[in-house]
């Protein structure tokens, strides 16, 4: 394509080009659905909210956290469970620091498809490889050539040690459902066999080309069912594996699902939220501003409009069941989805296990992520470091002026737990007074934040080297509980994550995901 490739290069070409396209969300009731160019009315079911399931299958996916730091690496599998319906994917990785985006693309998965990818260190940045036979944009070739490498351009002084950890977020943006026809969407990226017996997509160059542009309902070029879209059903599943190759260690779990549901809780379909994966700046339709499709701060701050691109969008605020029109009905816009979404993922504690020393030399760390955070809470680099923090108002009930406050040197927001933590060892003794370094007391500091136990040297399990903080907990082994009930309001926090535990030098260990509570 003509300017996926730019893609790759995220901030660092923003600015540099701009388009006449209309950017959308096509909605999933009303005149966007009526304009569509066939009946796709029959089989709508519109989704009213976003709701996490354990299921492990949704609309939305987020991998607490990845790291290429030492000698790890992180795989990730990602599976369209749908055996009808292709699905336009949106796969983006955001670092541990403020969930600045350093790394995305567009995934066309195939019914029955999966999708494989390693993401390991090049030099100090992290690279992404892949081998499989999917069709992407930029193309599998296009990645290759720029060397899977991450960027740099939308992190603080462009420093590439803040590629080298964070989390991932995996979106549906529209399905692909079966079409007629050797030039459409379906056919250039459904999987046949080749002379090897090995299925590989087609990717239609002139196909896969066309996707530059953005679906307007009613086009007689680009209405979303002439260009081969429907509403996203969701049956996304992923998988992602952690892998010291040096310390012979592996950590493993599946990622955090949200679907989109009926008011009864039932699976739905969303918005067709298709952008093009280009580093044009978005014309947006009439009425329609950035605040519409995110409530991200800092891609709405005045200063910032000229280098947000298309390949910003869609994130996890923009409206999936709703509409984001300016006048929204209650819950439908950007705001409101942040604030609803950062509901369903809330808890008042965490709970978990923690295992060190003894004869195995064991380590614990625990994962703390925030996927939902920096819709709330941005930082504006071009500030001065004691002004950088940007919340968003419109965002409420978890992150506040009371909980949420900078380090030390203004280079992440960190937010205040707000509750007691209690620990306990095997045989109910009980404590609640810790030292935690480097601060006075727990703090999140970053939005993918990493906590070590009974260590005075850092991560000892995961090499996390961004957000960490140390805690002496009193006891060898045993539980702890960490209230996260917030300051002032109480709602809890949204914090997805897990404990992961190894022995010294053998892949002795394992991962167990929080224990949370509503």
């Amino acid at each position: 394509m003509r300017k996926n490739l730019l893609a790759l290069s995220i901030a660092a070409m923003v600015g540099g080009l701009s388009g006449a396209a209309n950017a959308a969300v096509l909605v999933n009731t009303g005149a966007d659905l009526a304009a569509t160019a066939t009946t796709l009315a029959a089989a709508v079911t519109p989704a009213v909210a976003l709701n996490p399931t354990v299921t492990g299958v949704g609309h939305i996916l987020v991998v607490p956290y990845f790291t290429t730091q030492g000698t790890n690496a992180t795989l990730l599998n990602l599976v369209n469970t749908d055996t009808v319906n292709g699905k336009a994917v949106k796969l983006r990785f955001r670092g541990a620091s403020n969930s600045d985006d350093i790394f995305d693309i567009t995934i066309f998965l195939s019914p029955g498809d999966m999708w494989t990818a390693n993401v390991s260190a090049s030099g100090e940045l992290s690279a992404l490889t892949t081998s499989d036979n999917s069709c992407t944009l930029p193309s599998k070739a296009d990645i290759v050539a720029q060397g899977g490498l991450f960027k740099t351009g939308r992190v603080l002084g462009a420093a590439a040690s803040e590629t080298r950890e964070g989390y991932i977020e995996i979106l549906n943006m529209a399905d692909i459902p079966p079409a007629a026809g050797a030039t459409t969407l379906f056919t250039a990226i459904k999987h046949v066999p080749n002379a090897s017996g090995v299925g590989v997509a087609p990717c239609t160059a002139a196909t896969m080309n066309n996707q530059e542009f953005d679906l307007l309902a009613g086009d007689a070029t680009h209405d979303p069912v002439v260009r081969g879209y429907s509403w996203p059903t969701g049956t996304l599943m992923a998988n992602w594996t952690i892998v010291n190759l040096a310390d012979k260690a592996s950590f493993s779990g599946e990622a955090i699902a949200v679907r989109a549901e009926t008011a009864g809780g039932l699976p739905a379909q969303g918005n067709i939220v298709f952008f093009p994966q280009t580093t044009d700046t978005p014309t947006y339709p009439a009425a329609i501003t950035v605040a519409n499709y995110t409530a991200d701060p800092v891609l709405r701050l005045p200063a910032f409009a000229a280098q947000v691109a298309n390949y910003d969008f869609p994130d996890l605020s923009t409206p999936y069941a709703g509409n984001p029109a300016p006048v929204a009905p209650a819950g439908n816009s950007a705001d409101m989805q942040a604030t609803a979404l950062a509901g369903a993922l809330q808890t008042t504690q965490v709970v978990n296990e923690f295992l060190t020393g003894g004869i195995a030399d064991f380590a614990t760390d625990w994962v703390f992520s925030m996927p939902t955070r920096r819709y709330a809470v941005g930082l504006n680099y071009a500030a001065a470091p004691a002004a950088r923090l940007t919340l968003n108002a419109g965002v409420v009930n978890h992150f506040t002026a009371a909980n949420t406050l900078l380090n030390a040197t203004g280079t992440q927001a960190c937010v205040l737990p707000g509750g007691p933590l209690r620990a306990y060892d095997h045989e109910e003794n009980t404590k609640t007074t810790f030292v935690i370094s480097p601060d006075v007391a727990l703090r999140f500091c970053g939005e993918t934040s990493v906590l070590s136990f009974n260590s005075t040297t850092g991560s000892q399990v995961l090499g996390a080297k961004i957000a960490t903080m140390n805690i002496n907990a009193g006891y060898a082994a045993g539980w702890l509980r960490i209230s996260t009930a917030g300051l002032g309001a109480g709602n809890g926090l949204p914090i997805v994550g897990y404990a992961a535990a190894k022995a010294k030098g053998v892949n002795l260990g394992g991962t167990w995901a929080h224990r949370t509570a509503r």
